[in-house]
């Protein structure tokens, strides 16, 4: 099994925590700035970590996150607001517009 396939597997059966409410799912991740290139891996204790390429000064990082996970959850950077967590590499981050199952499936979805 590719390690992509693996990815998707992961996601479908995942502990990952992701908090819903009307319209709006919060999801708690790890980041790590200054990264060879921008991706994220769910690691074995289900924990959502975000590699991003951008250095954590000036806000830099967090607009990365923000345009990174828009994209890949096809949704507008206004739908995705870090609301905990701007100084730290834990983040809780507010997504809205999607559901549970939503989030989940285009978090497993392999990017073209």
């Amino acid at each position: 099994m590719a390690y992509d396939e693996c990815l998707a597997a992961s996601f479908s059966q995942t502990g990952l925590e992701l908090q819903e409410s009307a319209n709006h799912v919060r999801l708690k991740v790890n980041v790590k700035p200054r990264s060879r290139e921008n991706k994220f891996v769910l690691e074995p204790d289900g924990t959502l970590t975000i590699f991003i390429t951008a250095p954590a000064t000036k806000g830099k990082a967090n607009r990365e996150i923000i345009h990174f996970l828009a994209e890949r959850l096809n949704v507008r950077t206004s739908q995705v607001r870090i609301i905990a967590g701007l100084r730290s590499n834990v983040k809780t981050i507010d997504i809205s517009s999607l559901s549970r199952p939503e989030v989940l499936g285009l978090l497993a979805k392999v990017p073209d």
